[in-house]
């Protein structure tokens, strides 16, 4: 029988470790390519949901291992997972076409919708999703998790994306940066 709590931890860092691979193949791709393709799309995709998923179920399996949930902390933690899903929403909306959301697709810089807020509205939305689910559970590891999602999204978009972006749309992406914040400006 597989226990679900070292599974999952299990499946994580696997996840984890695949980030690595797949940003030196992203960076590649967007000098050769200047997008991605279809199949570092994909696997964009999947690692992303993936560690959704898994997230959410660490959050299940692990919970009240940092305190016991309670209604509030419940409550307030699925509002906080609700706004996260929101963000994304308003980045997706913003994008106008489900190709550009993966990197196939790099024709327009978007800086309208929730883009006047932040330069990376999906990447802040997961993290707040994923914070939300923490806060429901109480769980340790879903913490642990969120910190970890974190710090691989900073370093994917500062090693990756934002060098990507500055070569593709040069000064407007430049000018676009100093006034919108990577994850949220007020």
């Amino acid at each position: 029988m597989i226990h679900a709590e070292p599974f999952l931890i299990g499946l994580m860092l696997l996840n984890g470790c695949l980030s690595i691979p797949f940003g030196i193949l992203a960076k590649r791709s967007f000098t050769k390519n200047g997008n991605l393709t279809p199949f570092l799309a994909a696997w964009s995709g999947v690692a992303m949901h993936g560690h959704a998923l898994m997230t959410f179920a660490i959050a299940w399996v692990n919970r009240g291992t940092l305190y016991t949930p309670q209604t509030w902390t419940v409550i307030s933690g699925l509002l906080v997972l609700g706004v996260g899903a929101y963000i994304i929403y308003l980045g997706r909306k913003a994008y106008g076409d489900q190709s550009r959301v993966y990197g196939l697709k790099e024709d327009a810089l978007i800086t309208h919708g929730i883009y006047t807020r932040s330069r990376n509205p999906q990447y802040f939305g997961y993290g707040v999703m994923f914070l939300g689910a923490a806060i429901a559970s109480g769980s340790m590891l879903a913490f642990v998790f969120v910190a970890v999602f974190a710090l691989m999204v900073h370093v994917g978009i500062t090693k990756v994306e934002e060098p990507h972006l500055a070569q593709v749309f040069g000064q407007p992406y430049l000018d676009y940066k100093q006034t919108v914040g990577r994850y949220f400006t007020l």
